[in-house]
């Protein structure tokens, strides 16, 4: 990799080799590294699990509206293109400040908190306080932008984002916490699964559950304390509706949001959750939401095809 740099290949250009490579060879690092996950073979010539129909879209999905989606600033348009321009800005968390280069943030000038994210990947993401020291958070900033992100996985859509660095408010309930994340995993515009995680800087408890907040045992908990019973989710139909309209365009997607008294904030829009690389408890639950991404399953409940599954599979 590195004499490929030192001969002046931009960094795009080494990364579309690679994945012309790696297609060549037929994605065997893909493979050995799902099989490493999960447990089972990785099958991208008829997918049927929600995790290898995760990794094929990765690699195979070449839709412009997944990178638009992706990307953290120009999702906004989307947004405001998919839900208008009133409700857009009611859910639309505000930015301080859009970077190019990471050394134009304005921290001298501020005395306030906020969520410091590059646009182009994920986990590229800080909580910076009034006092922090600008050149280190500058650093850091400059820092994310050098990076790519996810093309070791095939992850297209964070490939070509035209990197940003935002700076983003932080939400915080009455009580001065982070409030509780409302993750709805959405199939042909059908919420099916919604993972609700609070504590998430402290002691993360989660919980799957369907739409209709049943408890989806057999998710994917690493070990994670369980939020039950669940707490009351009163803005949920709301998030059901907007998690239905954004998800629209797409066979599968993940529409992330925060609830605070009655206000909804969209969180994100993502694509590639885990990279498909998130290990279901039961697998036979990995096979039932695989199904979910058939169009004529839309209006099915996932409980109800985990129960045919494991009905045939006795």
């Amino acid at each position: 990799m590195m004499s490929f740099f030192a001969k002046g290949y931009p960094q795009k250009i080494w990364e579309r080799a690679y994945f012309l490579k790696e297609k060549m060879r037929g994605f065997p690092k893909m493979h050995a590294f799902f099989y490493h996950n999960h447990g089972y073979q990785l099958d991208l010539k008829q997918p049927f699990t929600h995790n290898q129909r995760i990794v094929h879209k990765m690699i195979m999905d070449r839709n412009p509206l997944i990178v638009l989606t992706s990307d953290k600033v120009r999702v906004r348009e989307y947004v405001k293109e998919m839900l208008g321009e009133k409700l857009s800005n009611d859910i639309l968390i505000p930015l301080y400040f859009v970077s190019k280069t990471g050394n134009d943030i304005p921290l001298e000038s501020w005395n306030f908190e906020f969520f410091m994210k590059a646009n182009h990947g994920s986990g590229f993401n800080k909580l910076v306080l009034p006092g922090d020291d600008p050149a280190e958070v500058r650093q850091l900033a400059k820092y994310w932008l050098s990076q790519s992100f996810g093309q070791s996985r095939h992850e297209w859509a964070y490939r070509d984002i035209p990197r940003r660095i935002i700076c983003e408010k932080v939400l915080r309930t009455p009580e001065n916490e982070i409030p509780a994340d409302f993750k709805y995993y959405c199939f042909n515009g059908a919420p099916k699964m919604i993972l609700v995680l609070t504590d998430r800087f402290k002691r993360q408890k989660r919980v799957f559950v369907d739409e209709n907040l049943n408890l989806l045992e057999g998710s994917q908990m690493y070990g994670n304390d369980v939020l039950w019973p669940l707490p009351p989710i009163p803005n949920h139909a709301r998030m059901l509706d907007l998690a239905s309209k954004l998800s629209q365009p797409f066979t599968y997607c993940r529409v992330d949001f925060y609830s605070i008294g009655d206000r909804v904030y969209l969180g994100e829009i993502t694509h590639y959750s885990g990279a498909g690389a998130e290990k279901f408890d039961d697998y036979d639950l990995d096979v039932a939401f695989g199904e979910l991404w058939k169009k004529e399953n839309r209006h099915r409940s996932v409980l109800e095809i985990l129960e045919t599954i494991k009905a045939h599979r006795h």
